[in-house]
């Protein structure tokens, strides 16, 4: 039995027009979707943000895009790009790749063996009685 292994990768991404924005702003009723609170569209900056990243596998559809304001945008990208740095890390592991750039970290010299007395000769374990 053989075993293909093939990358997920990341999903590339549809252009966004004003109509498909437009599109997500309505089915979202302008809420954003990381922080949950009501984005007034005429003061402040919102962009169209996925819910799940393409990098985690997420697809660029609507129904994965939802209005968010660009100051959540900060932090929602260093999660996403933690989690995907995690999953590439676990996926590396599991399948056994190891980092070539990656050094061993040096052991401290093992100490000689001792030379100094000789060893005993063996004893009878049970005396004869005389």
């Amino acid at each position: 039995m053989s075993f293909i292994c093939e990358d997920v990768g990341t999903t590339k991404r549809k252009k966004m027009t004003k109509t498909r924005a437009l599109k997500i702003w309505e089915a979202h009723k302008g809420i954003c979707v990381t922080c949950k609170q009501v984005i007034d569209a005429t003061r402040e900056d919102w962009f169209i943000e996925h819910i799940r990243a393409l990098e985690l596998g997420g697809k660029d559809e609507d129904p994965n895009c939802g209005p968010a304001h660009m100051s959540c945008k900060k932090d929602k990208d260093a999660a996403d790009h933690s989690a995907a740095a995690q999953a590439k890390r676990r996926k590396a592991h599991h399948l056994g790749i190891k980092d070539p750039n990656r050094k061993r970290i040096p052991q401290p010299p093992r100490a000689p063996k001792r030379e100094g007395k000789k060893p005993l000769p063996p004893r009878p374990l049970f005396q004869k009685a005389s």
